[in-house]
């Protein structure tokens, strides 16, 4: 496999992967050697999405999160992890192989083409702790290649665990090469998710600086990419109109420093001349409740629930905007494709309720606005840690 370009590890190790043992999940030695890197990671401040990260791998944190797997005890790894990370969230595949790693297994992780600075950073610190790490680094090796149906069918051969995020066609893509009978696979799809605001408690209890920071890391972090960062933004309450020029006017001052290429500009306005074409909306663009030349905050204000906004998801600032008198008028957009909802003045215990009760085919996070991004190894209604890894039963 010549076209391998190996960023982390070697191709001695990934011809030797297969035989390295699975080991239990949450060994201590991973846990140890993710504390280490956390430390290391705490060292750089240059990237926020880093820092998160370096506070996810803390050795605190990860005992905290093995307490929710003390049955496992009879667990093990199920082998070779092969991970094929997203080119839109520039450090999943770092959450994906702490997620193998945990779960006892080696990994092999084809990361994304698309260069980050942060992706490059983390590469360049797990490459350092690893040279006196040697049987960590056995099972660790990170790669990039080319599209290349043929070394993906090589990988995809020996992997036990084959995860794959990047949207439906990617998924569809790497389907065509064939897994070994007892492999097992997770795939993560396409998916868009909402954000609800109460307009009355937003303006009595929310500092509207703090929020449109926590707004800003939900969506702009990551140009608004992440599955998890809201395309739509539902309005309940009486003061709707006084709380949306607050809220979005603090926004307006958040995003400040954010770059927005020409190019993206022109996108966000196609995908509005689509959508508006067959639909009753209202542009309103930048902060505010009036219209300014800043085409970072493009808000379409829509008049009811419509299939044909998930044909026209806009992204870097593209939100629709619905008032609503009841919750429960989200259902209908609460398809298989929805993943997280996120609030700012409501009750998240009233939202489960809501979910549970009326059993939609999608959501599979409710989280505060902030929040949307935080990693879990329960991710897309998966408990990765269990998939990845197989029990030794006792009769």
């Amino acid at each position: 496999m010549e076209k391998i370009n190996y960023i982390v590890g070697n191709e001695k190790i990934l011809n030797n992967i297969e035989k390295i043992p699975a080991w239990r999940p949450f060994d201590e030695r991973i846990i140890n050697f993710c504390g280490k890197l956390s430390e290391m990671l705490m060292k750089i401040d240059n990237y926020p999405d880093l820092l998160t990260l370096a506070f996810w791998l803390r050795k605190n944190n990860l005992n905290n999160l093995k307490k929710n797997y003390s049955d496992l005890k009879n667990h093990l790894g199920r082998g070779i992890s092969f991970h094929i990370a997203p080119g839109n969230v520039a450090l999943s595949f770092a959450y994906s192989l702490a997620a193998g790693l945990l779960s006892g297994n080696t990994n092999i992780i084809r990361l994304p083409s698309r260069e980050f600075e942060q992706a490059k950073v983390f590469c360049e610190t797990l490459k350092k702790i690893l040279i006196d790490e040697f049987e960590i680094a056995q099972r660790i090796c990170l790669i990039k290649y080319p599209h290349d149906k043929e070394i993906t069918d090589e990988l995809s051969k020996k992997c036990n665990t084959r995860i794959i995020w990047g949207g439906d066609s990617t998924i569809n893509t790497i389907r065509q090469s064939p897994l070994q009978p007892r492999a097992t696979e997770i795939t993560f799809a396409n998916r868009f998710s909402i954000c609800l605001i109460n307009a009355d408690e937003y303006l009595k209890n929310y500092s509207p600086k703090k929020t449109a920071h926590e707004f800003y890391i939900d969506t702009y972090l990551t140009d608004q990419n992440a599955c998890s960062s809201p395309r739509m933004i539902f309005w309940l309450g009486e003061k709707i109109s006084d709380a949306k020029k607050i809220f979005w006017d603090a926004l307006q001052n958040e995003i400040k420093n954010y770059k927005q290429a020409s190019v993206t500009t022109v996108d966000k306005l196609v995908t509005f001349c689509k959508f508006a074409a067959e639909n009753k909306c209202k542009l309103l663009v930048g902060g505010g409740v009036s219209n300014s030349n800043d085409y970072r905050i493009m808000r379409i204000e829509i008049e009811n629930l419509n299939e044909k906004i998930l044909e026209n998801i806009g992204n870097s600032g593209y939100f629709y905007e619905l008032n609503i008198s009841d919750i429960n008028e989200i259902l209908p957009i609460c398809k298989l494709e929805l993943q997280t909802i996120s609030y700012i003045g409501l009750d998240e215990k009233i939202l489960r309720e809501m979910i549970l009760t009326n059993a939609p085919s999608g959501v599979d996070r409710i989280v505060s606005t902030g929040h949307t991004m935080d990693f879990n190894l329960i991710w897309d209604g998966r408990d990765v840690i269990r998939e990845m890894t197989r029990e030794i039963s006792l009769h």
